[in-house]
């Protein structure tokens, strides 16, 4: 995935602005009605755009995508891009994203066009972890006001705040781009990211997680789509115990309303990502963590 490798190598700063504190209750909110699918599950698939370059190099792709269509736990999909994947099963809904100023033009645009015109309820993410890839504050707003809330306003769309970061630049960003807003120019949705830091127990990482984004649902008190979220620890029983624990405890958030484990994808994005969170093989195939994922 374009930009993933220099947006994880600063993540070991995660978890340095959380709440020490192990006292994380919230307020119960809502979700707005999210799609056509039934409320199962939560689950995002993040399906990385390099696959769907890879479907004739790699047969068993297809497989595996077509195996998402009667998940009862997933949700949605996303890829970081406004094109859709064809490969992946029609019932699932597309978030498209605007993932960089690139994306608000040409044929990116386009194809965002295309699917908040033909797809009920679409929720449309807007820039990933801005903070890393020098885009301001200002510019930011100015975009969210002059493109982001006229597909509001047309298509009835939702819309969703720049994925942000969990270090204190990214929430630092957040911060500052939401109160540039007025009520009515605010997101539907906050997207948060999180990486544990690889050298913490997997108990306290755990924690960690759930003190951010508790913080961030009481700052904000707007419900919050977990963009992306990964253990890195390289021994596979923490990132099992993270990943089942943390996804457990999504589930009980009404506020969470999605929420995407990374790595769908067939190799190791770079040397910050644990290979045990991994949820493809080399082969496409599911690996016993994404079989868990998919619900199988």
């Amino acid at each position: 995935m374009v930009l993933l490798q220099s947006i994880r190598q600063v993540a070991c700063l995660a978890a340095c602005m959380l709440l020490a504190s192990p006292t994380f209750a919230a307020p119960v909110e809502t979700s707005p009605a999210l799609s056509e699918r039934g409320s199962g599950g939560k689950r995002i698939i993040l399906w990385e755009s390099s696959l769907s370059v890879q479907l004739n190099i790699i047969p068993g792709l297809l497989k595996t995508a077509a195996t998402l269509g009667s998940s009862s736990v997933i949700k949605s999909i996303t890829n970081w891009e406004t094109k859709r994947p064809q490969e992946l099963p029609k019932n699932l809904p597309f978030r498209p994203m605007v993932r960089t100023p690139q994306h608000l033009s040409g044929d990116h645009w386009s194809s965002l066009i295309s699917v908040v015109s033909s797809q009920k309820n679409t929720i449309v993410h807007f820039y990933n972890e801005p903070e890393r890839n020098d885009i301001s504050v200002g510019d930011a707003v100015a975009q969210w006001k002059q493109k982001m809330l006229p597909l509001r306003q047309k298509y009835g769309v939702k819309l969703v705040a720049p994925g942000c970061a969990s270090d204190p630049n990214g929430s630092n960003w957040l911060q500052s781009f939401m109160g540039a807003l007025s009520d009515n120019e605010k997101p539907d949705y906050i997207n948060l990211h999180f990486y544990t830091l690889p050298q913490n127990p997997v108990d306290q990482e755990i924690q960690n997680a759930v003190g951010f984004f508790s913080e961030k649902h009481r700052t904000y008190n707007i419900p919050i789509i977990v963009g992306e979220i990964a253990c890195t620890s390289r021994d596979a029983a923490q990132v099992v115990k993270f990943t089942k624990e943390v996804s457990k405890w999504f589930d009980t958030q009404d506020w969470i309303v999605e929420y995407g484990f990374f790595g769908v994808s067939t190799k190791v994005a770079d040397d910050f990502v644990s290979p045990a969170a991994q949820l493809l093989d080399a082969n496409g195939a599911w690996t016993d963590l994404g079989k868990w994922w998919i619900g199988e």
